[in-house]
């Protein structure tokens, strides 16, 4: 009587794991060094001149800078009964 052995029983043997493992290696080394040789090195350059800070003195600033001669508006504002000399010392 004739047995088949199906194909999912047969051992692979270990030899043509590791090449088919060199083999991707390579191919993936191979194709990394061709694109690196086929593209061009283009000298960068990153010459941006100067950025100002100041928001008056941006191009891109919308509104006029205020003027010196102003105080700063409170950002928060205190309770109607509280001034700025009851504070407690540890609120900041």
């Amino acid at each position: 009587m004739i047995t088949y052995q199906y194909e999912e029983y047969k051992p692979v043997r270990q030899i043509w794991t590791w090449l088919a493992i060199l083999l991707l290696a390579v191919i993936t080394l191979s194709w990394g060094m061709v694109t690196h040789m086929a593209i061009p090195d283009v000298p960068r350059h990153w010459d941006f001149g100067v950025v100002l800070d100041t928001p008056g003195q941006s191009a891109y600033v919308t509104m006029p800078p205020p003027s010196a001669g102003k105080a700063v508006p409170p950002q928060i504002e205190l309770r109607p009964n509280l001034s700025t000399d009851d504070r407690e010392p540890n609120a900041g």
